[in-house]
C-alpha cells in the first residue's frame, strides 16, 4: 500500500482530534486541530493549500484543499452525515492536479471518526498501434 506509514500517521492524528473534541462542530474546527494534532506529531502538513485546475494546459479556476502531507498525501474534512460520491470526486480531481497519488476523506461528524482512502485514478495509456510491414 502506497504511504501506508503517513496514511497511519494522518489517521492516527484524526482519531485523537476526535477522541479530544467529539462529533458535533464545524468542519473548521476538525481542521485547526488536526494542524496543531499533525504539527505536534512532527508531520509536515500545509493547510489550505491551492490547487491549480486546468483543461487543456489552460488555468481554468483553483480549489483549496485542507492538507497536503508531506507534499504526499491530501486530506480532506468532510462535513455532514454522510461522505457523498462528489466528495470522493473532488479529491481525486485535486490528486490529478497536484500529481499526487493518494487522499483521505476525513469525517469527524459521528460516534466514530469514518476514514476513507481516495487514490488517484490515472488515465492508462493507450496501446501503441503495430506497425505495419
Amino acid at each position: 500500500m502506497l504511504h501506508k506509514d503517513l496514511t497511519q500517521r494522518i489517521i492516527n492524528a484524526a482519531k485523537a482530534v476526535h477522541t479530544d473534541l467529539g462529533p458535533g462542530l464545524p468542519r473548521n474546527c476538525y481542521r485547526r486541530a488536526m494542524e496543531i494534532e499533525l504539527r505536534d506529531m512532527g508531520v509536515m502538513a500545509e493547510a489550505d493549500k491551492p490547487v491549480k485546475i486546468h483543461y487543456r494546459g489552460q488555468g481554468i479556476g483553483e480549489l483549496g484543499v485542507d492538507f497536503c502531507v508531506d507534499n504526499a498525501i491530501l486530506a480532506m474534512c468532510v462535513e455532514g452525515e454522510d461522505i457523498h460520491p462528489d466528495e470522493y470526486g473532488r479529491l481525486r480531481t485535486l490528486l490529478k492536479n497536484l500529481d499526487l497519488e493518494v487522499g483521505l476523506l476525513l469525517k469527524f461528524n459521528g460516534p466514530r471518526l469514518d476514514v476513507r482512502r481516495v487514490e488517484a485514478v490515472h488515465k492508462k495509456p493507450q496501446p501503441a498501434e503495430a506497425k505495419q510491414e
